[in-house]
């Protein structure tokens, strides 16, 4: 078992895709985590030796090697998980693969009473990418590439003068209606996969697209726009200079789980 409790142990973790995305994230924005006791699982055999450790962490993924390619997510409602289940899974796809084990700072939604998905690609000194999905949506088809309905491109040094006025302003790209009616087919094809009732679904996903709140885009201003102004000297001097911050929101607040480095995202 690798945890974060250990010094030591935390450098052999950021061996790890997801696991070193969200350590990142921990380590540069740790109020903007709700992640808290993240540890991993080697097999059924750690398992065993930490269950009494193990049985009070509620939330999991599924992880490999930074030398290996990333590894396909498992997935899921979100929580509820049966952890020697996943254990199989994983090692099923890869032998090397882990179960990320972690306790949340707040009670998980589910995964379709989100009011966004959003991806924040920074690029120090030149820009800020951020790339949303809407209500019933999450992170997950920002941070895999495989939807967008709302886009935006923001100089580095127009940041310190934004509000939320002036945002729309430097929205590049809005869904059309043909597109957000395969958007939303797609999404609740997604969402009976992992088990979410066909009726909820329906209702709990907009027929007709509701752009994303200001509140929400209030939230991601202040908490990752204007700080990365306050940040841009240390990320500089740790070479950390181009990443994505990627996640959903909770409530009326943007909760990300993980900081990709430039190993893991593609810049525009």
């Amino acid at each position: 078992m690798l945890t974060m409790k250990s010094r030591k142990d935390i450098e052999r973790m950021k061996k790890y895709h997801r696991t070193g995305d969200m350590i990142n994230l921990l380590t540069y924005f740790p109020e903007l985590s709700p992640i808290k006791d993240l540890t991993i699982i080697e097999n059924e055999k750690d398992y065993y030796e930490n269950i009494d450790y193990c049985s009070g962490l509620k939330a999991q993924r599924n992880d490999t090697l930074r030398s290996k390619p990333s590894m396909k997510s498992i997935e899921g409602k979100g929580h509820g998980i049966n952890i020697l289940d996943v254990i199989e899974k994983v090692k099923n796809i890869d032998k090397d693969g882990v179960v990320v084990l972690f306790n949340l700072t707040n009670k998980p939604s589910e995964r379709y009473d989100r009011y966004a998905g959003i991806s924040v690609g920074v690029s120090v000194g030149r820009g800020v990418y951020i790339d949303a999905v809407s209500k019933g949506f999450d992170g997950r088809e920002v941070s895999k590439g495989l939807d967008v309905h709302e886009r935006y491109y923001i100089p580095w040094f127009d940041i310190k003068l934004l509000n939320i006025q002036k945002l729309k302003e430097y929205r590049t790209y809005l869904i059309s209606t043909d597109k957000y009616v395969e958007s939303r087919s797609k999404r609740l094809e997604f969402l009976k996969s992992v088990g979410i009732d066909e009726k909820v679904a329906l209702k709990e996903v907009p027929e007709v697209y509701e752009e994303i709140p200001e509140f929400i885009w209030e939230d991601v201003l202040k908490k990752i726009l204007k700080r990365l102004l306050v940040l841009e000297a240390e990320l500089k001097m740790f070479g950390f200079t181009e990443f994505a911050i990627s996640g959903h929101t909770e409530g009326k607040c943007f909760m990300p789980w993980q900081m990709f480095d430039k190993s893991r995202y593609n810049f525009k």
